[in-house]
């Protein structure tokens, strides 16, 4: 071979060693595949002869399970029969053939059933007393149809010691073996029937081997040519025994799958030797030219080397540019080349993996298929999908990268591919699937992870019991709207950590939004446990949160349910949890009740009260009355305090106190509150100036803006002067947040309107909180004014009339039922009353003529 220096030309030389070497290793080539053909030919043979050997074997195998199933199935068969107590009633108390024939108790079913073509019945004396041949009755002896020793069977099947046992032996009819299967007829296990002393009756089942019977066993486990064979059969047959005493044996004709293959497989050997030894020549003219063409092409590849080279180094260039670090291994696996670009991501120099497997550096995310299988089973492919791996970077944090794979040779020179470092957007990737099962605020479960995990639980079929507690933050909401929402997000933050802290590892805490939350206990214990649980959670929430200077007083109410086997869905067994809930609430709060049956009744009774009273205000089956106020002092009319009445459909006329508490329960109260002071405006405005309203409005409304959004809105939707609208709230107003309470109160003043407290006396609110406040009067309860009628308690009640009056509060008296309780109210110059005796509520209808006639004391 020499090299031109010009054109860098490369021209083999006539007398190529390549050619030589062909020509010599030709005959070597022809010699191994000489010996590789007798050394396969020796192979087969012996495999063949193994087939066969085995094939006899599992044919002796399913020979000898025919005959023990033959066996072991007439003496089952048999015992359900003879230890039956009908059988010993009607085949040995007394022969009742029309029994055992007429009614398909032991007869004709007995051959098409199970295919005994012999049943006998044996009497005590040993006559035979019932036979049935090939399914129809006859009058045949057993001992007539069946030759061997019959006696022999028949006294050891009536041996006391066989007496609960089947005997089965070998006999023979028409010179066909029979296995007759005998046993004593008994009453079984039916302690009912009482058993005749006495030697027993014999029932017989026979099963003959005959032509169809051998038949079925060559068909059934594989006996090509089953018969009877009394002598020891020709070496390409195969015998199993019967009976040891006869020496008759069951014989067919094995089959033989490696002669068969022999048969087939050496005559096609030979011919493909002969043709490979023809194609042997053929390859080796044809290899001779292939080397000729060879020469001539390599000079063309040595042509073409430096522009490979070229292109490599433009390859490099892009891939140390590139994001992603590029890898290359040969076909065992182990990395032959990596990009500069690997240590910039891993930290590792590329030249501390070389030489090493590529599994040791990447790991299958979740190692469901390891490295190789994945070259294997894809990386020929273009569209093959990327494999998730994780490493270990120099900085000891584990990182993840997607791998993507191209074979070189169909991967018979190895693989190459690229690595992408995806660890960033997996975590971003797992914030985010977090972010949806969690609530942001407390780090709780929320409500998909809540329904997820009850599912789970729900779909188990282990039988564990399931506790679902609902909870809700009692005075919340006065703490939210006074203190605002960042006090308030910290109340949600710490009511976490107290769950948590009070329940198991196991359970699940989730907030379902607002100041609701939910408690999932799988297996939570007994009942005892379950309430030992509400009560510290209800001691817990009761403490004193300090919150940003702040000392909170919550409480919390807990509703209750127990899973019952069948329960199939979340929202059901969450509707009974709120439905528990309802019911602790209506027991005074802070407190907690288990969800029964008859709750979901009173539930369901109160849904459709409120569904009721929310059509109540769109029918206008609501009314509004006005009950006369009078001035004590210029004795006339003062105003009139506006009273809702509700037209039942179904109980009739109902009063504010009936389903004002269900309204403010469901929610409705705002609704309801927005109704009836639009409707009291407007009614009013039409009255004589003088004339003032009074409007009863819930505590609740001075801890947010909605009251004095209503009232402004009210007033200037009417027209109504604001001194003439009078505002009357309970006093339990005074027990909310000071703070936001002043400043809903001094808005309202603000505005003109005139507030009273009313129900003085019913909760624990002194009247120095009151003088804190802006009000502008004061209304006794009529549990108090009730007391003027009792000797021991009317001083009281009457200096707390005056010491309300000497403070500038205008004081009002209802419930005023006779002249000695205004006669006393009068005395101490109490400034208002109202009541049965001064007259009932008018409707609108009645108000003209109210005013046409002058009302006086």
């Amino acid at each position: 071979m020499t090299e031109d220096a010009g054109n860098d030309s490369i021209v083999l030389s006539p007398g190529s060693p390549t050619r030589s070497f062909t020509r010599r290793t030709f005959p070597a080539i022809m010699l191994l595949l000489f010996v590789m053909s007798a050394l396969a030919i020796a192979v087969l043979l012996n495999i063949t002869q193994v087939q066969d050997q085995r094939a006899r074997e599992q044919s002796l195998f399913f020979a000898q399970r025919a005959i023990d199933g033959i066996r072991t199935g007439i003496g089952r068969d048999l015992s359900d029969y003879s230890k039956w107590s009908d059988a010993y009633r009607h085949l040995h108390v007394e022969m009742d053939k029309e029994w055992a024939y007429d009614q398909e108790n032991v007869g004709s079913s007995v051959y098409s059933l199970y295919g005994y073509q012999a049943v006998f019945v044996i009497s005590p004396t040993g006559k035979t007393v019932y036979s049935v041949i090939d399914g129809k009755m006859d009058e045949v002896d057993a001992d007539t149809w069946l030759t061997g020793n019959l006696r022999a069977l028949e006294e050891k099947a009536s041996a006391s010691e066989n007496r609960d046992e089947v005997v089965v032996e070998l006999l023979h009819h028409d010179g066909m073996p029979a296995f007759v299967a005998t046993s004593a007829i008994t009453t079984g296990t039916d302690d009912s029937v009482a058993e005749i002393p006495g030697p027993p009756s014999l029932l017989l089942f026979v099963k003959v081997l005959d032509s169809a019977a051998l038949q079925g066993l060559a068909r059934d486990f594989a006996l090509p040519d089953a018969h009877i064979a009394r002598t020891p059969g020709p070496s390409d047959t195969a015998q199993v025994l019967l009976d040891n005493l006869t020496q008759e044996a069951l014989a067919w004709r094995p089959s033989t799958p490696g002669q068969d293959l022999r048969r087939i497989l050496l005559p096609l050997l030979a011919l493909a030797l002969l043709v490979l030894a023809f194609l042997a020549l053929a390859v080796l003219r044809h290899a001779l030219a292939m080397l000729r063409a060879q020469e001539r092409q390599y000079t063309s590849l040595l042509a073409h080397r430096k522009a490979l080279e070229r292109s490599e180094e433009r390859f490099r260039d892009i891939a140390e540019v590139s994001s992603d670090w590029l890898w290359e291994i040969d076909s065992n696996g182990t990395l032959t080349y990596l990009s500069d670009r690997f240590e910039q991501v891993t930290g590792f120099s590329p030249t501390e993996w070389l030489g090493k497997p590529l599994y040791r550096l990447l790991h299958p995310h979740g190692g469901s298929i390891s490295i190789a299988q994945w070259l294997l089973g894809g990386a020929d492919s273009a569209s093959s999908a990327p494999l998730l791996c994780e490493y270990t970077a120099r900085n000891q944090r584990i990182r993840t990268c997607k791998l993507s794979v191209r074979a070189i040779e169909s991967g018979a020179l190895g693989f190459r591919g690229t690595a992408t470092d995806i660890t960033d957007e997996l975590r971003a990737l797992a914030q985010i699937k977090h972010l949806s099962l969690h609530d942001p605020l407390t780090g709780l479960a929320n409500r998909n992870h809540l329904f997820d995990c009850l599912r789970k639980h729900l779909d188990r079929s282990d039988g564990t019991s399931l506790a679902v507690l609902n909870l809700d933050m009692d005075r919340f909401k006065p703490v939210n709207d006074s203190l605002g929402h960042a006090v308030g997000d910290k109340v949600l933050r710490e009511v976490a950590h107290i769950l948590q802290q009070n329940v198991r590892d196991t359970d699940l805490v989730a907030r379902l939004g607002g100041d609701e939350f939910v408690i999932v206990m799988p297996d939570p214990g007994n009942a005892h446990d379950l309430d030992q649980l509400c009560e510290r959670l209800i001691d817990c929430m009761q403490r004193p949160m300090h919150l940003d200077g702040n000392t909170l007083y919550l409480g919390v109410s807990i509703g209750v349910v127990w899973s019952q086997p069948g329960d199939e869905h979340a929202d059901e067994l969450l509707r009974h949890a709120d439905i528990a809930l309802y019911a602790a609430k209506a027991a005074g709060r802070n407190t907690w009740r288990v969800y029964v049956e008859a709750m979901g009744n009173v539930a369901r009774d109160r849904r459709r009260y409120e569904q009721q009273l929310r059509d109540a205000m769109q029918e206008d089956q609501l009314e509004l009355r006005y009950l006369p106020r009078f001035n004590v002092s210029a004795e006339q009319l003062h105003g009139f305090e506006a009273q809702t009445f509700w037209h039942h459909p179904e109980k009739g006329e109902l009063g504010g106190s009936d389903f004002i508490p269900v309204a403010e329960a469901s929610g409705q109260l705002e609704e309801l509150g927005t109704w009836m002071l639009i409707n009291v405006c407007e009614e009013a405005a039409t009255w004589p100036t003088a004339v003032s309203v009074s409007v009863a409005v819930s505590p609740k409304w001075f801890s947010s803006s909605f009251l004095l959004n209503q009232v402004q809105t009210a007033l200037d939707a009417s027209g109504l002067e604001p001194h003439r609208l009078t505002l009357e709230v309970a006093e339990g107003v005074l027990l909310a947040d000071h703070k936001t309470v002043a400043r809903t109160l001094h808005a309202l003043k603000d505005l003109g309107v005139r507030i009273n407290i009313d129900k003085f006396g019913t909760s624990i609110a002194s009247l120095r909180e009151v003088l804190n406040q802006p009000f502008d009067g004061i209304r006794f309860d009529r549990n108090i004014l009730a007391q003027l009628g009792l000797e021991h308690d009317q001083e009281g009640v009457l200096a707390m009339i005056r010491l309300s009056r000497s403070v500038g509060l205008m004081v009002t008296a209802e419930g005023i039922e006779n002249a000695r309780q205004f006669s006393q109210l009068r005395s101490v110059a109490c400034d208002h009353v109202q009541g049965p005796y001064f007259g009932s509520a008018l409707a609108r209808s009645e108000m003209a003529s109210f005013f046409t006639t002058p009302r006086w004391l």
